[in-house]
């Protein structure tokens, strides 16, 4: 199973889904990605390590773990 995290002001939604099943749970989630991504929001695959993670744009079904942030704005 693998899983889209989604961080958000409540702390995170999820969408889990089989990624060698082409069904509702892994198109929700792709669609949800690239809706985030398309507004701006970052993506991650988490690393073994602390900070060791690497940025995606593409869905990546095979991922275990993608984290989906806001981009941080500030002034």
């Amino acid at each position: 199973m693998a899983v889209l995290r989604i961080l958000n002001i409540r702390g995170d939604d999820a969408i889990e889904y089989d990624p060698a099943l082409e069904d509702e749970r892994l198109r929700r989630a792709r669609e949800t990605f690239e809706a985030k991504v398309g507004k701006g929001y970052l993506a991650f695959v988490p690393g073994d390590g602390v900070g060791d993670g690497t940025q995606i744009r593409r869905f990546d079904r095979t991922a275990q773990e993608i984290i989906l942030q806001p981009a941080i704005s500030g002034g």
